[in-house]
């Protein structure tokens, strides 16, 4: 007898006998949206033991022609379930009448291709069948290109990671456009691959796509803040050929990475030649000869380029941030000896610092020295106060600061200020306190400052984590009636609070709008969105693996 696949031992339950009881002794009705997904899925799980199974196959094509029950939400479970048992002909008739509907977007669309449909398969095959589905008016719309500038943008590192992968399946044989292996490689390089991005522009350069000088500086960073040194001096080193403006940017970049390696010596020698004042010459006037075997950055001649306040400025807040906080003292004490003012950055890096090694009473005398002076703006100053209180589970008295600098000074962006408070709140002090204070806010929007998408987003969060769903929808269907900012980062929040909590009908129906109104583009997400619903005698399965 043949084995039944692990990936659909989950269908072996019917739907019902999946959801708790956590609101209700009496399990709830499947609605019927659910109850056409079992019935499907139960001839799918058939198909995987034998895929030439007559009844089951009859059966199934019978199912999918109740065209009015496959909305998006269900016609990409069944798809993706479908091309996991090589019905791919099946699986591209429900993306072309999801195409016909126009309820779903073209990104939908596409990384339902992408991500099932043609899984294995290079970038010109899924550009062919796109261009057959969509028609070629579609096709010019959006193309792989486009695709992957969107993961860019929105995807988490395995979906980037996907797109890079599917780009280098073939060798590399498609050629995108310019700004898709641009973005690329920022994406790889904001997520700290740096090696990765490196692979891409090569790719560029051996294709012929004209690599431009911010795609190494982004290159240069990302080595930079992984200590790679190596690597970022053969980015600084073609930045320079090219004539790139070598300025505080990428000074600053080196020092805060040569910091947080521990190489404090380095950090300190490049800071006192940035020091040395010597005749100002003009941004990229000429072009350096970079000779082997020593740094790039230390060949460079800096004197007069960036001015002394940026170098003390750029070395104090890397200092900080590798919590070397009595040199950092020093170099403060320095840097407000001369006639400059530093920016307000400057004083909020080192209170910031102080917070994170709990010091919190040295940050307020800090703070009261500058407020003191008056160099500063109070308002301004006092927002990394009440942020480093917060922090350290100190909202109390962050909110006493508030209230006093708020009588005193005002603030110009008290919503901002708030947003801070209320999320110390949920964090250190529960429910009780977060509500006080929010209806407290919302009783002195004039003084405090409104209300905004931040802050319900707060609410809505901390009740998540609560796990309490009343209150969770009632803040989110509060965002939607204000017409507020709602993204696919919510909705896939309260999807798996609903879940979890055991109502899966509202989660399907979340889940369903979310695909409508545009938020959900990748859609392998739905797997880990529904793993508490999907599941076998509590254990955990994995779908499609």
């Amino acid at each position: 007898m043949k084995s039944v696949p692990p990936m659909m031992k989950l269908l072996q339950r019917p739907l019902s006998l999946l959801f708790s009881a956590s609101f209700s002794t009496v399990p709830p009705i499947p609605s019927p949206s659910l109850t056409f997904l079992q019935s499907v899925l139960t001839q799918i799980k058939h198909l995987s033991a034998n895929p030439k199974h007559y009844p089951s196959l009859t059966t199934l094509d019978s199912l999918l022609t109740n065209t009015h029950m496959l909305n998006p939400a269900t016609s990409l479970i069944i798809i993706d379930y479908l091309t996991q048992i090589n019905k791919l002909s099946r699986a591209k008739t429900l993306i072309s009448h999801l195409n016909s509907s126009g309820t779903v977007s073209q990104p939908f669309l596409y990384s339902l291709l992408f991500n099932f449909l043609l899984k294995d398969s290079p970038i010109n095959h899924i550009e062919s069948l796109w261009a057959d589905i969509c028609g070629s008016v579609k096709r010019l719309n959006f193309s792989f290109s486009d695709y992957v500038i969107l993961v860019c943008k929105f995807g988490e590192l395995s979906e980037v990671k996907d797109v890079y992968n599917r780009i280098f399946m073939d060798g590399g044989s498609c050629c995108l456009e310019r700004q898709s292996y641009v973005a690329l490689s920022a994406a790889l390089c904001s997520l700290n691959e740096g090696f990765l991005a490196k692979n891409v522009v090569n790719e560029m350069y051996d294709k012929g796509v004209v690599v431009d000088n911010w795609t190494y500086f982004s290159m240069f960073k990302c080595f930079c803040r992984n200590g790679d040194f190596d690597e970022a001096d053969l980015a600084l080193r073609k930045l320079v050929k090219n004539g790139f403006v070598v300025d505080i940017c990428v000074y600053g970049s080196w020092i805060d990475g040569l910091c947080k390696s521990g190489k404090y010596r380095e950090a300190d020698k490049l800071f006192r030649k940035l020091l040395k004042r010597g005749s100002v010459k003009k941004f990229g006037e000429e072009k350096k000869v970079l000779k082997e075997g020593r740094r790039a950055i230390f060949q460079l001649n800096c004197e007069g380029v960036v001015p002394e306040l940026m170098a003390y400025e750029c070395y104090f807040r890397a200092l900080c941030n590798a919590m070397k906080l009595d040199d950092a003292e020093v170099l403060l004490k320095k840097m407000m000896s001369g006639r400059a003012l530093p920016e307000i950055c400057v004083y909020g890096s080192f209170i910031k610092a102080l917070f994170r090694s709990g010091r919190d009473e040295d940050a307020m005398k800090f703070f009261e020295v500058q407020r003191k002076k008056g160099l500063v703006r109070v308002d301004e100053i006092v927002t990394y106060v009440i942020m480093g209180l917060c922090e350290n589970g100190k909202s109390d008295d962050a909110l006493r600061w508030f209230d006093d600098i708020l009588t005193v000074n005002g603030f110009v962006n008290g919503s901002y200020v708030c947003n801070i408070i209320l999320g110390g709140y949920w964090k250190h002090d529960g429910v009780s306190k977060a509500e006080l204070f929010f209806e407290r806010w919302r009783l002195n929007e004039g003084r405090y400052g409104k209300l905004d998408v931040t802050s319900y987003t707060i609410m809505f969060n901390g009740y998540c984590s609560g796990n309490d769903v009343p209150k969770a929808v009632m803040v989110f269907e509060e965002m939607l009636k204000r017409k507020m900012a709602v993204n696919g980062a919510l909705y896939e929040r309260l999807i798996r609070l609903l879940c979890d909590c055991g109502q899966a009908n509202e989660a399907f129906r979340y889940f369903n709008d979310m695909i409508e109104n545009g938020h959900l583009v990748f859609c392998k997400r739905w797997r880990t969105l529904f793993q508490s619903v999907f599941s076998i005698e509590g254990h955990r399965v994995l779908i499609g693996c």
